[in-house]
């Protein structure tokens, strides 16, 4: 091709609509991960430019949150075309620049949108949230179930003084030296020394920061409604007494446990001191209660990660190094016996013996893809196929999953 030619050539294509509307929102395929790859709610290119100078509100994964300001432009990778950075104007006339990677959540012109993970290449692509949840509550509709509402800063102040008094009349039943004490995250209702309280509030709320880090949910937010319940009991008797008079319940058959409803979250326990199977033990039942609310009420498709999340990150966060290794070593021998997952890929009641493998399984996503771990529950929470997510977050079919953890545990041939 000469000179003229390449010429003629490039006018034709300026002369295209489709090259017009591309100059406006950037190249023609920003936005979009990759031929036949599709997302809830993902934002088309050609509705890029339509958001430009668009008023606009920035959720930061930080806690902070950007007010009064005018999206200026969309930058993209020119060769993932992920997107790496936002420019925004503030009501003060400065721009400003956020990077993709530290934002969580955007509302743009009265529409939501949030960022999503695209594995393959690790890069980040706009999705409109209100058109995702959309689908994400058909979904759901069809297993009469419904996405978990997030309350705004009134109705969680109003949930957690709701909260509050329940506990404070608790304690008017129970007598004695019960009281009620509170943190960032946690109402505790306990009548153990104030010595043994202090180190559990701080431990309850760094949980709730982690498990917060893990599952992409912006620092100091609260999946709970109002705040999580604590009640520590001096004596071993302090959970029946609790169990009878607060809840009306004779039939209550232990002396600790959970109860993790649409309502509130209420952990229980007997403390005589303070050592890492106590930290453990509330680190699984409150990983366990956040799994089960995070994103929906629907839990039957993800129940190997929810058992799998509470056992392997009440040891990782309190870090039981020794608990982790020989929960491994006790996998590795089970599999090495009988190499198969027994079923608990697709199980929505899984055996307590069984509470090992699906932590190492968590643990083994985690080490592929932590990022990605944690987005394959989302879309289960969300009523995605288990064969669908995985696929999509790791590549792998659910034989290769087995296989491949398999393998990992010196353990060839393991299958679902």
């Amino acid at each position: 091709m000469n000179r003229y030619q390449r010429l003629i050539a490039i006018i034709a294509i300026v002369m295209n609509p489709a090259f017009a509307l591309a100059q406006r929102s950037g190249a023609t395929n920003d936005n979009q991960p990759g031929a036949g790859v599709e997302f809830d709610g993902l934002v088309p290119s050609a509705r890029l430019g339509l958001l430009e100078g668009a008023p606009m509100l920035i959720k930061m994964k930080s806690g902070l949150l950007i007010r009064d300001a005018t999206l200026e432009s969309l930058q993209f990778d020119p060769r993932s075309h992920g997107l790496k950075f936002l420019k925004y104007r503030l009501g003060t006339g400065r721009v400003a620049t956020a990077k993709a990677s530290d934002i969580s959540a955007l509302r743009i012109a009265r529409e939501n949108y949030r960022l999503r993970y695209y594995p393959p290449n690790q890069q980040l692509y706009l999705v409109n949230d209100d058109l995702a949840m959309s689908e994400a509550t058909k979904r759901l509709a069809e297993n009469k179930a419904k996405p978990m509402e997030l309350l705004d800063d009134d109705e969680q102040a109003a949930a957690t003084q709701e909260h509050r008094q329940f506990l404070q009349d608790a304690a008017k039943k129970l007598g004695g030296n019960f009281r009620v004490e509170e943190t960032k995250t946690t109402l505790i209702l306990t009548d153990v020394q104030p010595a043994l309280v202090k180190p559990l509030g701080v431990y309850a709320d760094q949980l709730n920061e982690q498990l917060n880090k893990l599952f992409d949910i912006p620092s100091g937010d609260s999946i709970w409604r109002g705040k999580a319940i604590l009640a520590a009991f001096a004596t071993p008797g302090g959970f029946a007494e609790f169990e009878v008079k607060v809840f009306d319940n004779p039939n209550h058959g232990g002396v600790t446990g959970v109860r993790s409803g649409e309502k509130r979250f209420v952990q229980t326990m007997f403390i005589k001191e303070i050592n890492t199977g106590v930290l453990r033990g509330i680190g699984w039942g409150y990983s366990l209660g956040f799994a089960s609310r995070l994103h929906s009420d629907w839990n039957d498709s993800s129940t190997w990660m929810r058992m799998g999340i509470a056992s392997v990150l009440g040891a990782m966060t309190t870090g039981d190094a020794k608990r982790l290794q020989s929960q491994r070593s006790e996998v590795a021998e089970r599999l090495k016996r009988n190499p198969s997952l027994v079923g608990i890929l697709s199980a929505t009641r899984i055996d307590q013996a069984l509470w090992p493998i699906c932590g190492q399984l968590v643990h083994f996503l985690m080490s592929q893809d932590t990022t990605a771990m944690g987005q394959l529950f989302r879309d289960l929470k969300l009523g995605v196929s288990f064969d669908d997510a995985l696929l999509q977050n790791f590549g792998m079919t659910p034989e290769q999953l087995a296989s491949q953890f398999g393998q990992s545990l010196g353990a060839p041939g393991v299958t679902p």
